[in-house]
């Protein structure tokens, strides 16, 4: 529930990797998915999508379990 801008590094075309770069979630465990009303979907980290003023993208990390036997 962050908005960003021109001055946060929103550029008028990012790939998902650079959207999730925003919150700081790495690019190798990161889930983009824009958000806006009827147009949503999942963005992978290499597409590039037009950005226009009040987009809502969702940025969350894969789930990643470790552990030791």
């Amino acid at each position: 529930r962050r908005k960003f801008e021109e001055g946060d590094g929103v550029r008028p075309q990012m790939t998902g990797a650079q959207i999730a770069a925003l919150v700081e979630v790495p690019a190798e465990n990161a889930v983009v998915r824009l958000d806006n009303g009827p147009d949503q979907r999942e963005i992978p980290v290499t597409e590039t999508v037009q950005i226009r003023n009040g987009m809502h993208f969702l940025v969350t990390r894969r789930l990643v379990e470790g552990g030791h036997e």
